[in-house]
């Protein structure tokens, strides 16, 4: 017969650190850490909303992503300083982003989430140092519509009116010159949580010949040691990858018997830091060649199986008379007509975004194959 399954008293300690444990850890041996991860996967907000207190103990004062647009960081410091919270401020943070705003739940939750941590920092000791949400998001040709001209802002790339060259270079230069500018230039430290193609650091990665740049990229050849990148799993576009990783973790001694597996882990000596990229293509010395994950990041955060992912919610009553006109014209600049969107047509527009959220996501592992039987079943004879 099977063992029966250890029970929670006699499961054995594990050695490996918990997922909170180890992102504070790492934040506070590194000035910058870049956090990778799919848009809208609702477990990794909550875990990042709840991490704030570990980033605080290590040392890190600020939490800077790109869900909020940088040119908004005077009322993004206001809201996460304020008396009291602000639900209506908090979601127009979101509606100045793109199209019809980038309104999910769990992002304001995780505003709400550095609010509180102020809050309770101030009343226990005032001279405790809050933690300063930092935003990357950049301005482009939705924030000016009437420059395009009636061409739509997606076909053109998002290109910057100002500085010209494509959205995704752009905002690369423009996230490291903030993140200069606000933390680097003080001394500072910061969490850095932006979408995975964002973050590679050593890595080049290549899109129809081309090499891509991204922040991380820019970051890690100043700073070297200094910067790190962390990814959670699943998030990385390569599936064999992700199903070779549920295979480790489900044949370790934390894994046996258990559906609850949740670590933080250095990849350099580690053994998932050996799991082959079969579907990730780029390069780490200048020449293209085969890579493992340790090759594409530094840190991995496992909360469970990529399988258990669920979508963010959306923003109730996000669009407002007030903000109406604004939201209109970013979503007519991304998808131009004649005449202008209704209220209830932008309405939709965020429905159908949040039912394609898990569409972007990288796809599932296949499912393991039924065995096939190697003989029929021996029949009895009649005889």
């Amino acid at each position: 017969m099977p063992p029966e399954t250890p029970t929670d008293d006699e499961q054995p300690a594990s050695a490996l650190q918990s997922p909170q444990e180890y992102l504070g850890d790492i934040c506070g041996r590194h000035q910058i850490v870049l956090l990778g991860d799919q848009i809208g996967v609702r477990q990794h907000l909550g875990f990042l909303a709840g991490t704030l207190s570990e980033l605080a103990d290590n040392g890190i004062a600020n939490l800077a992503w790109e869900y909020t647009n940088s040119r908004r960081q005077e009322e993004l410091d206001a809201l996460v300083q304020a008396p009291e919270w602000d639900d209506r401020a908090c979601a127009d943070l979101f509606v100045d982003l793109l199209g019809a705003g980038f309104g999910y739940q769990e992002y304001a939750e995780v505003l709400r989430a550095v609010w509180e941590h102020n809050r309770a920092e101030r009343r226990r000791d005032a001279d405790r140092r809050p933690i300063r949400m930092v935003a990357l998001g950049l301005p482009t040709y939705v924030e000016e519509p009437e420059l395009l001209d009636g061409r739509s802002a997606a076909e053109e790339g998002l290109r910057n009116w100002w500085l010209g060259g494509h959205y995704r270079d752009m905002s690369a230069f423009h996230a490291a010159s903030v993140l200069t500018s606000e933390v680097l230039r003080s001394g500072e430290r910061a969490l850095v949580y932006m979408h995975i193609t964002a973050t590679t650091t050593q890595l080049i990665e290549w899109a129809d010949g081309t090499p891509t740049a991204s922040v991380g990229n820019l970051l890690w050849r100043w700073m070297g040691d200094g910067c790190r990148r962390v990814v959670f799993h699943g998030a990385i576009a390569d599936t064999a990858a992700t199903e070779r990783v549920e295979e480790l973790v489900a044949r370790s001694p934390e894994g046996r018997g258990s559906t609850g597996v949740r670590f933080g882990l250095d990849l350099a000596a580690s053994t998932l830091g050996s799991v082959a990229m079969t579907d990730v293509r780029g390069s780490v010395d200048g020449a293209e060649s085969s890579l493992r994950l340790r090759d594409v990041a530094d840190g991995y955060i496992y909360l469970g199986s990529r399988e258990a992912w669920e979508p963010a919610t959306l923003i109730d009553d996000l669009i407002t008379d007030e903000n109406f006109a604004s939201a209109e014209a970013r979503c007519r600049a991304l998808d131009p007509r004649l005449e202008p969107y209704s209220r209830d047509e932008l309405e939709a527009v965020r429905r159908v975004g949040q039912r394609e959220l898990a569409d972007a996501w990288p796809p599932l592992p296949e499912p393991p194959e039924e065995p096939k039987r190697r003989f029929g079943r021996f029949r009895k004879s009649n005889s």
